[in-house]
């Protein structure tokens, strides 16, 4: 797929530290102003600002979206998929849950339009990890490259859970983590195609954040 994997390695790595230190800014106040009635779109846009170094990689390197998991065809089936597995996702959180509302409540919860910019994001993130996982595979063991996508960015939740205390048993979760970082990348390397895996990984990332009233 690439004539050069490992220059195309240190190019994505490059276009990481962009994304880190525009995730820095954002988190110093440098951001479009992200409160009122236009929240959702401005910190949808901020969201898209921070990982557009991963996005202008392809441009500058003249690669197509497949190679970022996003082939462009059967966009709607394979969405609408995603959307259909996010709404049995949220039947088992309801069911696993004790404190879960019923799951017309978390349906209006987790689809409200104030959650498009988590939606924006996750977007991002996943387009993130297929970019690496792919040029990593194209230098090494496809194997050792999700196992080792999955170890970084389980390891990259590390300085935050330390800055704010986290606890042991918080701590060993990353392990947890990891796993299904396995699990779902292997899955998705088998598809090469992250558009139906988006909506379940939103839902899931949304209902942290639901609770019972």
């Amino acid at each position: 797929m690439f004539s050069h994997p490992w220059r195309e390695l240190v190019a994505v790595a490059f276009a990481l530290v962009l994304v880190l230190l525009l995730g820095q800014a954002y988190s110093h106040g440098i951001r479009l102003p992200n409160h009122g009635a236009w929240r959702p779109v401005a910190e949808s846009l901020n969201q898209a600002l921070i990982f557009s170094p991963v996005a202008l990689l392809l441009v500058v390197r003249h690669q197509g979206w497949e190679t970022a998991w996003l082939p462009r065809g059967a966009l709607l089936p394979r969405l609408a998929i995603g959307i259909a597995l996010s709404f049995v996702a949220l039947l088992v959180y309801t069911a696993a849950e004790a404190d879960a509302p019923t799951f017309g409540g978390v349906l209006l919860n987790v689809y409200a339009p104030a959650n498009v910019p988590i939606a924006v994001q996750v977007l991002c993130e996943d387009v993130t990890i297929a970019v690496l996982v792919v040029r990593l595979a194209a230098a090494v063991w496809p194997r050792w490259a999700i196992v080792a996508t999955a170890a970084l960015f389980a390891a990259g939740h590390l300085p935050t859970m330390l800055e704010e205390g986290a606890s042991t048993g918080a701590l060993l979760g990353l392990f947890v983590d990891f796993g299904l970082g396995v699990l779902v990348l292997g899955t998705a390397w088998r598809g090469a195609d992250i558009l139906w895996f988006w909506p379940i990984h939103t839902v899931l990332d949304i209902t942290q954040f639901v609770r019972a009233a």
